[in-house]
C-alpha cells in the first residue's frame, strides 16, 4: 500500500498564519538544548519541591493563580514567594508590581519584618506592651533591607487598562526586564464590566496578552467560592476543587497554574491526617491544574502568627 505523499511537500510559506511543524520541533530541541546548558530563563524560589512542580520555578509568559478562602495566608504564601524568588535572583533583570488592593505596602512589611524578627504584629504595634527599644531597633534593621528591592507597590485598586499601561513603559525603557505582576486580589481589579465573571475575563485575557507580548509573569491571588464549605465536603476533608475557584471559567482556564491553599486544621478542625500528613501546623498547597509540571499537593509548615511558612521536611 502506497503511503500518502507527505504535506512536507506542499509550500505554504504565502500562507502566514501557519508554520510548518518542523519549526515546533526545531524549537523543541532549543528548548532542551538551553536546559542542558543551564541556560533556562527560569526563577526559582527557595522552595524545592515546589520549584520542581513548577519545572525549575517562575517561567516568563505565565500566569499563576494562588487561590483559597479569606484567612487561609494567600497574601503571606504569595509575600514570602516574591520575597524569596527575588533574593534567589538577584543578578537578573526583574522587577515587581505589587498590585496590593487589599492591604498597603507597609502592611506587607509589617508582616515581612513579622517573620524575619519573629515577633507577633501585635507587639510590633505595642497593642498591650511598648515594643523595647532593642526590638524597635532589630525591627529597624531587619527591615531596612528591603529598600532594595525592586518592588514597586500601588495600593489603590486599579483597572487592567493601567496594569497593562505600566507594563508597556516598562518593557519600553527596559526591554529585558522581566516584569512580575503580583494582584491580590482577583475580586478588587476596578472593571466597568457589568457582572463578576465578564470583570474577570477582562483581568484573565489582559494579563495572557501582556505575558504574551512582553514575557510578563502574573501571580493572581484569587478567592474560593463557598462550595468547599458545604457540610457534605467535610467527608473529603475539605479538599479544594477547581470548581471552587471563584470565575473559574475564565481564571482557571487561562492560568497555566492553579495552586489552592488549605488549612484543614485552623480553618476546619480537621485532626485525622489530612493527605497523609498531620493537619496542625499545615499549609496544604494543592496544585490543580499544571500545564507544564506534576499535580498534587506540597505540605508547608506554618506559623501565621509571625507569617513563617516553610516547605516540610520529607520525613515529617
Amino acid at each position: 500500500m502506497t503511503k500518502p505523499e507527505s504535506l512536507v511537500n506542499f509550500d505554504l510559506r504565502d500562507i502566514k498564519v501557519v508554520k510548518h511543524i518542523s519549526h515546533s520541533v526545531n524549537q523543541s530541541v532549543a528548548e532542551v538544548r538551553t536546559g542542558i546548558n543551564g541556560n533556562r530563563i527560569v526563577f526559582p524560589t527557595k522552595w524545592p519541591r515546589l520549584n520542581k512542580n513548577l519545572m525549575g520555578g517562575l517561567q516568563r509568559g505565565k500566569m499563576y493563580v494562588v487561590a483559597g478562602r479569606p484567612g487561609v495566608g494567600k497574601s503571606a504564601f504569595s509575600n514570602q514567594l516574591i520575597f524569596d524568588v527575588l533574593d534567589n535572583n538577584w543578578n537578573k533583570q526583574v522587577v515587581v508590581l505589587y498590585w496590593s488592593f487589599e492591604m498597603p505596602g507597609y502592611q506587607q512589611i509589617l508582616r515581612a519584618g513579622s517573620k524575619d524578627t519573629k515577633l507577633q504584629t501585635f507587639e510590633l504595634l505595642s497593642v498591650e506592651n511598648k515594643l523595647s527599644q532593642d526590638n524597635f531597633q532589630r525591627y529597624c534593621e531587619e527591615v531596612e533591607k528591603y529598600k532594595k528591592y525592586p518592588i514597586y507597590f500601588c495600593s489603590i485598586p486599579q483597572d487592567m487598562s493601567k496594569v497593562e499601561q505600566t507594563n508597556y513603559t516598562i518593557f519600553d525603557k527596559y526591554p529585558g526586564v522581566t516584569v512580575i505582576n503580583l494582584i491580590d486580589h482577583s475580586r478588587l481589579v476596578r472593571s466597568k464590566a457589568d457582572t463578576e465573571l465578564m470583570k474577570l475575563n477582562e483581568l484573565s485575557k489582559t494579563a495572557m496578552l501582556i505575558q504574551a507580548r512582553m514575557g510578563s509573569i502574573t501571580v493572581l491571588l484569587s478567592q474560593l467560592n463557598r462550595n468547599i464549605e458545604q457540610e457534605f465536603r467535610a467527608k473529603q476533608q475539605y479538599q479544594p476543587l477547581l470548581t471552587d475557584l471563584f470565575g473559574g471559567d475564565s481564571i482557571g482556564q487561562d492560568a497555566h497554574v492553579v495552586m489552592m491553599l488549605q488549612r484543614p486544621y485552623d480553618l476546619y478542625g480537621i485532626t485525622d491526617k489530612y493527605c497523609g500528613q498531620d493537619p496542625q501546623g499545615l499549609l496544604a498547597v494543592h496544585i490543580e491544574k499544571n500545564r507544564d509540571g506534576m499535580l498534587g499537593m506540597i505540605p508547608f509548615e506554618t506559623d501565621l502568627s509571625t507569617f513563617t511558612i516553610d516547605e516540610r521536611s520529607q520525613d515529617n
